[in-house]
């Protein structure tokens, strides 16, 4: 039965104020030379100039001596919020000494950041915010009024075993993704929900492992980081008994990716085979090591050749995991003991991924001719070589090839994954040139 306590609705104002957030206001504590003093806190979501999370805290009643102190930047011994001590550093100070005011904006080491419940407390469900993610059709939609008019939004569900997933459309989104395309940042694009099958509740730790893989998934679809925001865990009245605090890892960025956005029912048909492999530790480890590497090799400001690299370490990350780990094809020492080509060459073919170079990538065709490089892995280990190593004897002499090896090489990296996952549906194919909504099987389905 839906929980009617969970609505699809953002608990942030994020269209108030485009720089910064208001996240949640709390008791705050500073420590400044071995002293305590109580005051008010802020936890904001900043957006500019890059997006972080922060934490203000407000203070009065200072004597001026700790107030100097802490004006200087000495003597802060830590900053809590929300009876949590918050690992970190001053970013700045200020205030006003004479009426005995100090302010104080902290920087958490990292996030996300737990600011409410913990591990073990029980939750009916989650929801999330996703900013940057695109304008998708789904596995189903609803009716929402404006006043007379009719707007119908869209809506992919993800189920897998005990946990339903689902991401919604805002009535804002197409707007907000029309202004990310012209001004790049940071926008409310969907809002989300967590739930477990029969009613059933989860806990804290359950809520940071299903939003960790969410993360990584969504990040896979989407192709650049694009992670459940400021969720919030809600009991069986709806109050809220559980919030984890995070930033985005990256601004507005659009890449190609196998997924597309006219099809939904992609990342349903993905989701399950996914959290099968991510319930294994081993599995779990890889993938995500594997789809960091592709998430930045296909960030493509970062630059071709970091892509060449990273990719094809992706690939051999993920042919140790099958071809030793997963199947014992081979031992720790035989996998060792085999050429770059001949560890991608083992993992596409196991998973029927051809070899072949397609005539899509005439540069990296017309190099192996000349060259007589024998197949697609023999191919993209040799330019790999050729930047990695000062003393190849083609250093420098592959560069034409270079856009059209990083684009197959995260073809690749796709197409491993998907396999892995045992995916059997369609993909938008990086190689070829189409339009949005053209697709195809993938090829392991022939």
């Amino acid at each position: 039965m839906e929980n009617q306590k969970l609505k699809l609705e953002p608990l942030f104002n994020f269209a108030e104020n485009e720089k910064s957030i208001l996240i949640k206001t709390a008791p705050a504590q500073v420590g400044i030379q071995g002293k305590i003093y109580d005051g008010v806190g802020e936890v904001r979501l900043d957006f500019y100039p890059r997006a972080h999370l922060f934490f203000y805290g407000y203070f009065q009643h200072i004597p001026v001596q700790h107030i100097l102190a802490g004006f200087s930047q000495i003597g802060i011994d830590f900053f809590s919020i929300n009876n949590r001590k918050v690992e970190g550093f001053y970013v700045s100070t200020g205030g006003d000494a004479n009426a005995q005011e100090f302010n104080i904006k902290w920087s958490p080491n990292k996030n996300p950041i737990i600011g409410l419940g913990d591990n073990s407390t029980e939750i009916s469900g989650l929801i999330f915010h996703l900013l940057n993610f695109c304008n998708f059709f789904g596995t189903k939609h609803s009716i929402e009024n404006i006043g007379t008019a009719m707007h119908s939004l869209q809506h992919i569900e993800l189920n897998a075993k005990h946990w339903s997933i689902e991401i919604k459309e805002l009535l804002t989104t197409r707007k907000n993704i029309k202004t990310l395309e012209k001004e790049g940042g940071y926008r409310l694009t969907h809002i989300g929900k967590i739930e477990k099958d029969n009613d059933n509740k989860l806990t804290g730790s359950e809520a940071s492992y299903i939003l960790k893989a969410l993360s990584i998934f969504i990040s896979f679809a989407k192709g650049v980081w694009c992670e459940p925001l400021c969720p919030v865990g809600v009991d069986e009245s709806g109050e809220r008994v559980w919030e984890s605090w995070s930033a985005p890892h990256e601004a507005w960025h659009s890449p190609l990716s196998w997924f597309d956005a006219h099809h939904g029912t992609q990342l349903a048909l993905l989701f399950h085979g996914f959290m099968d492999k991510w319930e294994d530790d081993d599995w779990r480890i890889a993938l995500r090591e594997a789809i960091y590497w592709y998430l930045n090799a296909n960030f493509f400001p970062r630059g071709m050749e970091p892509g060449i690299i990273l990719t094809q370490a992706a690939l051999e990350r993920l042919s140790y995991e099958y071809s030793v780990k997963d199947r014992q094809l081979l031992t720790v020492e035989g996998f060792k003991s085999l050429r770059a080509s001949d560890k991608l060459r083992l993992l596409f073919s196991s998973l029927g991924i051809p070899i072949e170079i397609p005539k899509e990538l005439p540069k990296l065709g017309q190099l192996s001719r000349q060259y007589n490089w024998i197949d697609a892995p023999h191919a993209l280990t040799e330019i790999r070589n050729s930047l990695v190593h000062p003393e190849h004897k083609k250093r420098g002499q592959l560069n034409e090839a270079h856009h059209e090896a990083r684009n197959f090489g995260l073809w690749y990296l796709e197409m491993g994954i998907l396999s892995i996952c045992g995916y059997m549906g369609t993909y938008a194919n990086r190689l070829k040139s189409r339009y949005i909504g053209q697709v195809e099987d993938v090829p392991w389905k022939k």
